[in-house]
């Protein structure tokens, strides 16, 4: 989806569509990560992962973690030797 940039005091800034606010659950002052890849020369949007809310480990970063650890098991238990 194309967007325009907006002058955003001495930055410019890209707006997000109301559809993307809500799928991600997004807010004004919400942290999301942008990430540079220089080979395609792509910018990419994401939403921030909060890692806690309320003390706890949110189900998103739990996911997120379990994923990781499943997929490098192996070579977790080789580095632990």
């Amino acid at each position: 989806m194309k967007r325009k940039l907006v002058q955003a005091g001495g930055s410019l800034a890209v707006t997000l569509p109301a559809e993307v606010v809500r799928e991600f659950k997004l807010a004004k002052g919400a942290e999301v990560d942008v990430s540079i890849h220089p080979q395609p020369g792509a910018v990419t949007i994401r939403p921030g992962v909060r890692t806690f809310e309320d003390g706890k480990v949110t189900p998103r970063f739990k996911k997120i973690a379990d994923a990781i650890a499943d997929r490098y098991a192996e070579a977790f238990r080789e580095l632990a030797k």
